[in-house]
């Protein structure tokens, strides 16, 4: 009888003890829990929001001449192609000439090309290609050409001269 009483009483204690260790490890998986939240919260930088892209950086596969950040074209016209260098198939957004604005044939599904009278435009993967007609005009014919690759745009300025 005595060793039952014994029994009994180690069996509380222990009882008592595993719910001492189970509180405790609860305890201690919250504490584990708020810490990782916390360093997981602060490793999000607000100085770069979302959205924040690189920008577009082109190269001219030829040289071009260039003044105040405009691309001069020649009135007998030409072809001009850029490279993408950091992102892979930018498209075209629209082309602005004397108040018009021209967008590619969306309705089609076809964000790669816009064309006037006298310019053509044609996203190819990086590639883009610039086309001008002759100016027959007497008049200079300033474009500006805006492609985008998502949230980030890139704007060429192109001055075609005047046939004198």
């Amino acid at each position: 009888m005595k060793t039952m009483k014994i029994w009994r009483k180690t069996r509380k204690i222990e009882s008592h003890a595993s719910r001492f260790a189970n509180g405790r490890l609860s305890v201690m998986g919250a504490i584990f829990f708020v810490v990782l939240a916390t360093v997981t919260l602060a490793s999000c930088s607000i100085e770069e929001p979302d959205g924040k892209w690189d920008s577009m950086v082109w190269l001219a596969d030829t040289p071009n001449q260039i003044t105040d950040g405009v691309i001069n074209v020649s009135a007998n016209g030409c072809e001009m192609t850029f490279s993408c260098r950091n992102y892979s198939s930018p498209w075209i957004e629209n082309a602005e000439f004397a108040g018009e604005y021209y967008y590619p044939p969306r309705e089609g599904n076809n964000y790669h090309t816009v064309t006037t009278d006298w310019f053509y435009a044609e996203m190819i993967g990086n590639k883009l290609k610039v086309t001008f007609e002759r100016n027959e005009t007497t008049t200079e014919r300033p474009i500006v050409l805006t492609v985008t690759a998502g949230d980030i745009f890139y704007t060429f300025k192109f001055k075609q001269f005047a046939n004198r």
